[in-house]
């Protein structure tokens, strides 16, 4: 979601209260928001802020709390006008929306309800997580919108780092982009549903990993440094887990497998 005015439409949680409290109408149009750098390999997304999703052909005044809020911004806001000549435009791009929408066309929106992936656009490793909450994202992160454990195991797996160091573009500080350009041609292995093998490896993945979500939420919540340690030692071993059943998955020898750990010469 690309608002054009992150000051007017993102907000935190005292001010979302005050908004419903003002109008309990208010709470069909704030999303929890999710910005790329809180997205995590494995780890809950937290939304530590919110978005008013005032998308096209909203009718505003049945949201009079969140026209009232807007209203503060108002000048900020106005869409430039075509064929405008000053020097300096005070408000946000030209474009086909009203001043209390969000800039870009979201035509997609009812996606980021649907249980779904996350990544970040620049990240150093494969960061993937899931998502059942309808969180909605800005626009430094990805959403792959399928509720694919399998996947998730695969994108988040030694082979799939390997494949980012050697497909993607290496950005400053050692971050990669994972961008549809590159990214879409990344294999994939695909489960043949009628071979009972693969179906039991399938089931495995996505248990693996129901696994790892399940120990990495207990992490965030972990206050004892021993519970961390345990559960820490918990995860690696699930880590080598999905890497072995991937490396099974991908048919990779071992000679291959040390090249994609970093072993291999």
């Amino acid at each position: 979601v690309l608002t054009g005015l992150n000051e007017a439409f993102v907000i935190d949680a005292a001010t979302r209260e005050r908004l419903i409290a003002e109008d309990p109408n208010s709470a069909e149009v704030i999303k929890p928001f999710l910005l790329g750098r809180d997205v995590k390999r494995y780890q809950p997304p937290e939304s530590r802020q919110f978005i008013i999703f005032t998308r096209r052909k909203i009718h505003i005044k049945k949201y009079p709390a969140i026209e009232k809020h807007l209203a503060q911004y108002r000048n900020q806001l106005l869409p430039k006008p075509l064929g405008w000549s000053g020097e300096k435009w005070g408000g946000r791009k030209p474009g086909n929306y009203k001043w209390y929408e969000i800039q870009d066309t979201i035509e997609y929106y009812a996606e980021f309800e649907m249980p779904k992936i996350i990544y970040p656009n620049i990240c150093k490793q494969p960061e993937f997580t899931y998502d059942e909450s309808g969180l909605y994202t800005n626009q430094k992160c990805f959403i792959i919108t399928k509720a694919d454990l399998y996947l998730l195991g695969i994108l988040n797996s030694s082979v799939t780092y390997f494949l980012f160091k050697k497909v993607l573009p290496k950005l400053r500080g050692d971050y990669y982009e994972p961008s549809f350009v590159y990214f879409k041609d990344f294999p994939i292995h695909i489960v043949d549903f009628t071979d009972p093998s693969k179906v039991r490896r399938h089931t495995r993945m996505v248990g693996l990993v129901e696994g790892m979500l399940a120990l990495h939420k207990k992490l965030s919540a972990a206050l004892i440094p021993q519970e961390r340690a345990v559960l820490e030692r918990q995860i690696t071993a699930t880590d080598r887990e999905i890497d072995a059943l991937v490396y099974e998955l991908y048919g990779l020898t071992e000679e291959e497998i040390m090249i994609v750990e970093g072993e291999g010469k």
